[in-house]
């Protein structure tokens, strides 16, 4: 079996020392053109209050393995929002229209244009890439990859009268200008989630994520399976469905809990079921969900790799 210094190891979290120059020189940028851009070019006036920067994936949660892997920077306009009220009742609804009865005139291709411009003004000499989901920004010797993903502030009620009107969940939502294809995640309620079962579990919880993050890398390196089939967000999803007490003892019991839980929930049927991190989406059965079957191949490689002598 891996050896519990090897697991610990796998274990540590890395310097992130350029992942935080990249998220400031970011900030930067658009602090000092966005609001030119967005008013010159589609005469929509931006002020500094208006939209919010920050992380999310491994870096914002902490669970990254490498200090060079790539960051995701969110910038969220948060003076125009989306919203799904599915969940209200037909009252509610009609509630809602009135007390929110103007639409912003402001697009979402408009606002992700602005922040391009903004970027390449500001990061001039390099080559910004326009992607569909993100604008990619390249490393250099000072910061890492980084993607951009401009988005608009999402809102997911369950309850709505003149008098709550903030009863919902707060999450983004954005589109992929390549296909269309909308997107909505709640990065904010997962870090939330992932940090009160650190704190119950006295930080082995992400210590595990880092593991079994390193367990896909040495899959891949061994080309035992392919480390697209297992998408380090889903890994962390994955884990988080874990109860507290899975993650006692050493690195090597909380390794074998681990995949006894998730087996034993295979066979059981109750995988399928399992929750993201957000408490908004399943992990499996959403629309962008991941594989059921390349999960299991991810479970099953793993116990087999952790039963070997590295």
């Amino acid at each position: 079996m891996i050896s519990e210094q090897q697991l610990q190891s796998w274990a540590s979290s890395p310097t992130a020392t350029k992942y935080k120059y990249t998220h400031e020189e970011i900030r930067k940028a658009l602090a000092a053109y966005l609001s030119e851009f967005a008013k010159n070019n589609h005469g929509y006036e931006i002020k500094a209050e208006n939209y919010e920067i920050y992380l999310q994936g491994s870096y914002a949660n902490s669970t990254n393995i490498t200090e060079d892997s790539d960051v995701d920077v969110v910038i969220e306009l948060n003076s125009v929002f989306s919203y799904d009220i599915n969940q209200l009742t037909e009252e509610e609804k009609k509630d809602f229209h009135s007390f929110y009865s103007n639409k912003s005139a402001y697009q979402f291709a408009q606002f992700k244009k602005d922040v391009y411009a903004s970027l390449q003004k500001y990061f001039s000499g390099t080559t910004i890439e326009y992607g569909g989901k993100s604008i990619k920004i390249p490393k250099n010797t000072l910061r890492v990859n980084a993607d951009v993903i401009p988005a608009f502030h999402h809102r997911k009620y369950g309850r709505f009268t003149f008098y709550t009107t903030d009863q919902y969940v707060a999450g983004i939502k954005f589109y992929n200008t390549e296909t269309n294809d909308l997107i909505i995640n709640y990065p904010k309620e997962h870090k939330k989630n992932c940090e009160a079962l650190n704190r119950d579990t006295e930080g082995k919880f992400k210590d595990s994520i880092r593991i079994f993050k390193n367990i896909r890398k040495k899959l891949n390196e061994k080309n035992e399976m392919d480390a697209k089939l297992a998408p380090s967000y889903f890994i962390e999803n994955l884990i988080y469905n874990c109860p507290a007490p899975v993650f006692n003892g050493s690195y090597q019991s909380i390794v074998i809990n681990v995949l006894q839980n998730t087996l034993n929930d295979s066979e059981n049927g109750s995988l399928q079921y399992y929750k993201c991190a957000n408490g908004q989406d399943l992990l499996f059965l959403s629309k962008n969900g991941w594989g059921l079957d390349n999960a299991k191949i991810f479970i099953s490689k793993s116990a087999g790799l952790i039963l070997e002598k590295l």
